[in-house]
């Protein structure tokens, strides 16, 4: 048996796809309803469709345009070239799952892992064997805590409520110098969604930000979580042990999405495991370590350093580059935008290891 850990999309898509492989595949899953409770944004561009074709039943709304706050309330327009999509989680983590079932995979909602003994893994308070095991289980992954592979993990916390407020459909508002950043969201005509992520003190932040949207809005309810920095010396797997997803520290430190990174890695476990460590960083290590880099140069940015870089992206030859490239693998245009604004490599002084 391939025991999973963990029914959020990561762990339903691996299911599925190491069940049309006529793998004998089970999900545990601590919750009692997969998909909730819910602790993303939901924002996707469309490189997810590379991974897996996405339906009309669980995209929400779409957006084209981004609006970029500096901290001197200054802002920058970018009308994308390509739509980015709101997702509904709920829905997509369901469909994920409903995928699996067709293919065979067998679900155990309400258990909980709690470690192995004696080459028996426990769940729950009832003892399985197993041939793999996959933890899929999120931040703080207990497969990898009891199977000595944590590593040095730092998080951040995303804080997010959805509201009622005024704002574009179609366009998606980021604040910088908000914690590490803040968003606004458009889950449909009347609803938003609207958080920060930082290190420290989410709330306080929430609320600078709330108060910087200088809007009436009227909460409907709140959502947040943890969210791993990505960790280029993660070990992801040991022996017949894996970790995929946000447990692997699969993560994009500009923006902390992960499901794009998380969806792709579970595709590279499930086409050869035996070789899952080297394949994922050969796909997605420079990307990701890349993205970590420019992260810890952002970390330390000042709120000058941030009305710097927004007067630099309003220029015409920078933001044609912003607007045509999903964000997602940033190794594909960092050489065009640096050699489109060289200005831009003063910030390198910023980026301490």
């Amino acid at each position: 048996m391939i025991a999973i850990i963990g029914a959020g999309p990561v762990g339903n898509y691996v299911s599925y796809l190491l069940a049309k492989k006529n793998n004998d595949v089970r999900v545990f899953e601590e919750h009692k309803e997969i998909g909730k409770p819910v602790q993303c944004t939901g924002i996707v561009t469309q490189e997810i469709e590379n991974v897996i074709k996405m339906k009309k039943s669980f995209i929400v709304n779409k957006v084209n345009k981004v609006k970029i706050y500096s901290p001197n309330k200054n802002c920058i327009d970018v009308k994308l070239k390509r739509e980015n999509l709101i997702i509904d989680r709920t829905k997509f983590d369901s469909y994920l799952a409903d995928l699996a079932l067709d293919a065979g995979v067998r679900f155990e909602l309400r258990k909980k892992y709690e470690g192995n003994r004696r080459g028996k893994m426990q769940v729950s308070g009832k003892d399985y064997d197993y041939d793999k095991l996959i933890g899929c289980d999120g931040p703080n992954s207990l497969v990898a805590r009891e199977n000595g592979i944590l590593g040095k993990r730092r998080f951040v916390v995303g804080s997010q409520v959805r509201v009622k407020t005024d704002f574009d459909v179609k366009q998606v508002e980021f604040w910088l110098g908000i914690g590490q950043f803040g968003w606004l969201v458009p889950e449909n005509d009347d609803v938003a969604r609207v958080g920060v992520v930082s290190y420290t003190k989410p709330s306080m932040h929430l609320n600078e930000l709330l108060k910087k949207m200088n809007r009436k809005y009227k909460i409907i309810d709140k959502q947040g979580g943890l969210i791993p920095l990505y960790n280029p010396k993660q070990v992801l797997q040991r022996e017949n042990v894996y970790l995929v997803g946000d447990a692997a520290t699969q993560v994009k430190a500009t923006t902390f999405g992960g499901l794009v990174p998380g969806l792709m890695a579970a595709k590279v476990l499930a086409k050869d495991p035996d070789n899952y460590q080297a394949n994922m960083r050969k796909e997605l290590g420079r990307d990701l370590r890349l993205n970590l880099m420019i992260r810890k140069m952002m970390d330390n940015f000042s709120e000058e350093d941030y009305n710097d870089l927004i007067g630099m992206f309003g220029k015409d030859h920078v933001r044609e580059i912003i607007e045509t490239h999903d964000r997602d693998f940033p190794s594909k245009f960092m050489l065009k935008l640096l050699l489109r604004e060289p200005r831009l490599l003063k910030f390198s002084k910023r980026l301490v290891f």
